[in-house]
């Protein structure tokens, strides 16, 4: 017995020191990594003050801070141009391949990719192939990799601001779960890799626009996802003040009802700030998303370049009427008591609560 424990052990010691060497890319570029570990919100409780100005900077970090890093692979091509039909990447957490999704360039007198959209903290297997009009292929490139981070930005051609809720700690102890909830920008141009990426791999099957309030404003009638995402648009004004609360009542109820399906849900607004970051900022409270946290996640936005800080006029109104809605040292039960209030069934949020954290 004592024999079979060694062995064991060194089976487990041997895989951790094998993951140990495997390269490691952070999904979070490095303004977005500076910012989420800037502690100063934990000290400060004036709305007014902020600290994204310090990290959303272009002069400093560079562009396209509303995107991920990724994993950049290379090649030498096997053929021309004129040669190649595909240059297709393969992508899975399993060795065999299984479960996989593909990416790739958009056209084929390249010979590198970034590798990106992944979730953090798994292990990922990728192989890069060129396939040919004649019907051959060839092994570019292959290997593997891990990632680290939390905040999971997306890349998607067409739109813009695109992120998942998930990976934010609640005070029930456990993360939001991502690939279910992802909020957006506008969806009004999403090209065909940008299709190829919401619906194909990242499994979006139901989209709410929340845009139509302005006059002129630009809005969806369908989907442009295609016929087999479920699509609904709730005109919606910014911020779960008085006269909105039914509104996004109404949202979260038709999103909890696509969960129900199992479906994976995508909303959006104009640019992904205030009526987008408002029902974000609705769903992720009653999660138990911690009140630094909420605002940190809300102002993630700037990175877009969109100013919108703790201080913005209706965020400032919106923070304070849920904290007077609960227990003092229960934010979730505030979240919760607004919701409840605004006409949300409690069955729904405990639903929410069930397949977004696995807790009841």
């Amino acid at each position: 017995m004592k024999k079979i424990f060694i062995l064991f052990g060194l089976l487990i010691a041997s895989q951790l020191w094998a993951q140990s060497e495997i390269e490691v890319i952070n999904i979070e570029h490095a303004a977005l990594q500076a910012y989420m570990a800037d502690s100063t919100y934990h000290y400060n409780d004036n709305v007014d003050h902020t600290v994204i100005t310090k990290y959303a900077d272009h002069e400093t970090y560079g562009t396209n801070l509303d995107q991920p890093q990724g994993k950049q692979i290379s090649w030498s091509p096997a053929a021309t141009p004129e040669e190649i039909a595909e240059i297709r990447i393969t992508l899975s957490e399993h060795d065999d391949m299984s479960d996989s999704i593909t990416c790739g360039p958009s056209k084929n007198d390249v010979a590198t990719y970034t590798i990106r959209n992944l979730f953090p903290n798994r292990v990922y297997y990728y192989k890069a192939e060129e396939f040919h009009h004649d019907g051959s292929a060839t092994l570019l490139d292959s290997g593997v990799f891990r990632t680290a981070g939390q905040v999971r930005m997306m890349r998607v051609e067409g739109a813009s601001n695109v992120r998942d809720i998930g990976g934010w700690q609640t005070q029930f102890g456990k993360r939001i779960k991502y690939g279910i909830l992802y909020r957006s920008g506008h969806m009004d141009n999403v090209s065909e890799a940008g299709y190829h990426e919401f619906v194909e791999n990242m499994g979006v099957t139901a989209e709410l626009d929340l845009r139509g309030l302005f006059r002129r404003e630009p809005h969806l009638s369908q989907s442009r996802l295609g016929d087999s995402v479920q699509f609904v648009r709730i005109v919606a004004d910014s911020y779960g003040l008085s006269s909105q609360r039914a509104v996004y009542a109404k949202c979260f109820n038709w999103i909890v009802e696509r969960l129900k399906e199992g479906r994976s849900v995508n909303w959006h607004c104009g640019v992904g700030c205030d009526r987008c970051g408002t029902l974000s900022f609705l769903i992720e409270g009653v999660l138990g998303v911690s009140e630094v946290d909420l605002c940190r996640d809300y102002e993630l936005s700037c990175f877009r370049g969109h100013k919108r800080y703790r201080g913005h006029v209706g965020f400032r109104k919106m923070l304070p009427m849920i904290k007077k809605m609960g227990p003092e040292d229960d934010l979730a039960q505030c979240f919760y008591n607004y919701w409840v209030e605004s006409g949300v069934p409690a069955l729904n949020i405990e639903y929410l609560r069930t397949v977004m954290l696995g807790v009841h």
